[in-house]
């Protein structure tokens, strides 16, 4: 029962809005996104766990957890063309007797950031990195991947532009083996209104008064998230999200180098926030405390979402989360 009122109430969060990137995370995508002025740091740690649940093909026991860190960094914080460098490393651990599934599973990336002039409203971005995606910790040469972008970014005014892109993601649950362009155009309509769309990615942030925030994106072919956020009062807020996942993972005891586990997720949470402002005494630190549903849970097995076969089904279980986030 909880499991359809879900499905039935996710369709009213895209409506207004709830919806956002939530692809495989690198550290390049971190790197692309822009910066808010004067930021010299972002920093993310968070973890969450389900209860105890069971595979829909075996009934054996399986419980989830997950650990990831993130952060981005820039040499000047002044300078819109400084180097920048971004980390982004998680660690999926999978508690079950079950011997189709590994114990545990890490994503580690890094990358690196420079930013040229190309004319007074032109830049273009160059980014390079690597990961490694696997069961094995740096153990399998075949779960190591590339990284790379060029984004140019032709500005149309104040708040509005384009970006021409070309992205070579070697962690990608789709084509991971080939570059792909990609084009987005963002404005801001007004005060309260900011948006994006393209290819591959489109999103919409909406404020409708000083203490709703609301956030909106869908990430070509599969993931979306969103969140609505309320401020009851300096410093504290309340919101609920939505969010949808897909990871990638080689497994060391796979001789098919071509062929990688995934583990695709949908969540819905809801929970509180602390958030320290100029004056207090940790400025730029958010915390996050929330409960959540997790469900529509599987591991499968392919090259890429086009082609995957199903090893596991888990159960929808609830879980809990908490993150801390340094700005700075």
């Amino acid at each position: 029962m909880a499991k359809q009122l879900i499905r039935a109430l996710i369709p009213v969060w895209l409506i207004v809005g709830c919806v956002s990137v939530s692809h495989a995370q690198t550290a390049s995508t971190m790197l692309a996104n822009p910066w808010a002025a004067e930021r010299a740091v972002d920093f993310t740690a968070d973890a969450w766990g389900q209860s105890k649940g069971d595979t829909d093909q075996t009934g054996m026991d399986v419980r989830l957890s997950r650990y990831q860190a993130a952060g981005r960094w820039r040499l000047e914080p002044n300078d819109t063309l400084s180097p920048s460098f971004a980390f982004n490393t998680h660690r999926l651990d999978i508690h079950s007797p079950d011997t189709a599934l590994p114990q545990r599973l890490v994503d580690v990336s890094f990358a690196g950031a420079m930013m040229f002039d190309v004319d007074p409203d032109t830049t273009l971005q160059v980014i390079l990195g690597g990961g490694y995606a696997g069961d094995n910790a740096f153990g399998d040469g075949g779960a190591y991947y590339g990284l790379a972008d060029l984004i140019v970014t032709r500005s149309l005014g104040e708040h509005r532009g384009y970006k021409l892109i070309l992205d070579y993601d070697g962690h990608r649950t789709f084509a991971p083996d080939i570059p792909l362009p990609g084009f987005i155009y963002y404005d801001r309509l007004d005060d309260q209104t900011t948006y994006t769309l393209g290819f591959p990615s489109s999103s919409i942030t909406w404020k409708p008064n000083d203490k709703t925030t609301l956030r909106a994106t869908y990430f070509i072919p599969t993931t979306i998230k969103g969140i609505i956020e309320y401020e009851v009062t300096q410093p504290w807020s309340v919101y609920a999200s939505y969010d949808s996942s897909l990871n990638a993972y080689k497994l060391d005891s796979d001789p098919n180098n071509n062929r990688r586990l995934m583990f695709a997720q949908q969540r819905i949470e809801a929970g509180v926030v602390w958030r320290g402002r100029e004056g207090d005494s940790f400025p730029g630190v958010e915390l996050r405390v929330a409960g959540g549903y997790a469900f529509d849970q599987a591991f499968t097995r392919g090259f890429d979402v086009r082609d995957t076969d199903t090893v596991r089904d888990i159960s929808d279980e609830p879980y809990v989360r908490v993150a801390i986030i340094s700005r700075f």
